[in-house]
């Protein structure tokens, strides 16, 4: 059995035979007799010792019946992830409430519910079993108002390390709470008229990871509160990554004078696009090449030779069906597969092009913000309680990303939980023990170097 798992092996000692069936393991007692006729010792298996678990070789009947079990490996994971990252920096900060504030973290990223279904949830996972805390709504509802923003921020504060690059993006998040000086009415994508709040969100470059996190009025989205969001998290490099629609002569000055990076593409059709020339290099992104000119007039020009030939191959039969023109074809050809990025960086053309790339990390924060942790769904009384709930979803969101740097593809973070959710614990009447333990979940165990055995430690 050269691939058993070490916490079995340990209990294969002299006299006891381990055998597997399904995803168990049973423990036997052996012995050896000495067979005359083959002139060597017969294997001799005796009687059945129990089953092997992680507190040792258990049988079933002895631990009596099963009073209730718990979602174990999805908690196991994330805690062991908070315990290395946001929990050091919760028990300074919050030293009475940091337990209430984890527990509620990690169940946003199981499962979001409202406030007033948390406890459910909280009952049926393991965590309920090494937190005496409350998840009642009203105790959910005392934690929103009574955490100080100040001391919120320094948690985020926390979260950011020294000298990385940071960028910067935004998004409007629609509500119908009451009572919330933040919220200004605004169109959704459907075009309906909803009360908004603007999110504004630093993600580091460095790390691919969410790290701090703002609101602020619906109606505002100037420079100023970009500068004034970026003192608040006191960070040293930060770059404005912004969309074609954030481009402007004044948007540019107003960065300009509070000394704020940036990235901007511009639009083909830009006065500001340099006169094409050679290309200077080629280097690789994702595998693919990209071409590259040198900067000109703070603008930094690319070519993917892979989107080149899909726009040329997309316009080519717009011309066929009669859509374009071939005199449209011959202003646009220079154009196919270009991007063209306004920076005020003095930085290499692949490092601009990367950090550029990476806006694509912060929509998809934003998407999982709004979607899978559903911020936009609540109905908070006021601004206070706004912050904080957006601040608490920060923090799943940067589990959630701590998650999705662990993992090569094959599993979504929602998969990975899932999939760990069917390790269960079973609360037995005369103690625990752990149940069988699926092959996937197996697999993702050993690639992501699980610590099965982090929360019992401290049961």
């Amino acid at each position: 059995m050269s691939d058993m798992p070490d916490w079995v092996r340990k209990y294969k000692t002299k006299g006891v035979e381990i055998r597997v069936s399904g995803n168990n393991y049973y423990a036997y007692e052996m012995s050896s007799r000495w067979n005359k006729e083959k002139k060597r010792a017969d294997k001799v298996t005796g009687k059945y010792l129990g089953v092997v678990t992680h507190d040792g070789i258990v049988k079933t009947r002895s631990m009596g019946l099963v009073r209730s079990d718990y979602e174990y490996g999805n908690i196991a994971l994330l805690y062991g992830i908070a315990e290395k990252t946001i929990i050091p920096i919760l028990k300074e900060i919050y030293p009475t409430m940091w337990e209430r504030i984890i527990s509620y973290v990690i169940l946003r990223n199981i499962q979001p519910l409202p406030m007033k279904s948390v406890h459910y949830l909280y009952e049926k996972t393991y965590i309920s079993r090494i937190m005496d805390e409350s998840m009642s709504p009203d105790s959910l509802s005392r934690m929103l108002s009574s955490l100080p923003e100040e001391q919120s921020v320094r948690v985020m504060r926390g979260l950011t390390e020294k000298g990385e690059y940071v960028l910067m993006d935004s998004t409007a998040i629609f509500s119908r709470s009451e009572n919330m000086s933040f919220l200004e009415n605004g169109y959704n994508s459907r075009d309906m008229h909803l009360p908004q709040i603007n999110i504004m969100m630093l993600f580091s470059s460095t790390r691919t990871i969410p790290t701090f996190v703002r609101i602020i009025p619906g109606s505002v989205r100037d420079v100023s509160a970009m500068s004034e969001t970026i003192d608040m998290a006191g960070i040293d490099k930060c770059v404005i990554v912004a969309d074609k629609g954030f481009f402007s002569a004044d948007n540019i000055n107003r960065l300009r004078k509070k000394h704020l990076s940036y990235i901007i593409p511009l639009r083909r059709n830009s006065s500001l696009i340099p006169e094409p020339e050679h290309f200077t290099n080629v280097f690789l992104y994702d595998g693919k090449p990209v071409k590259y000119w040198k900067k000109e007039n703070d603008v930094y020009t690319f070519e993917d030779p892979v989107l080149k030939s899909q726009e040329e191959k997309d316009f080519l039969l717009r011309i066929e069906k009669n859509k374009k023109s071939r005199k449209q074809y011959d202003e646009n050809e220079i154009n196919f597969g270009k991007l063209y990025l306004l920076s005020d960086l003095n930085d290499e053309p692949e490092r601009i092009y990367k950090l550029y790339k990476q806006r694509e990390y912060v929509e998809y924060a934003f998407n999982v913000y709004k979607n899978d942790l559903e911020v936009d769904r609540s109905y908070l009384r006021d601004d206070h309680m706004m912050f904080t709930y957006m601040f608490l979803n920060l923090l799943s969101l940067y589990l959630h990303f701590q998650v999705l740097n662990m993992i090569n593809g094959k599993y979504s973070v929602r998969d990975i939980l899932l999939i760990l959710s069917r390790i269960k614990i079973y609360r037995m009447e005369n103690g625990e023990i752990m149940g069988e333990i699926p092959k996937k979940a197996k697999e993702i165990i050993s690639d992501m170097k699980i610590d099965m055995d982090i929360l019992r430690k401290k049961d």
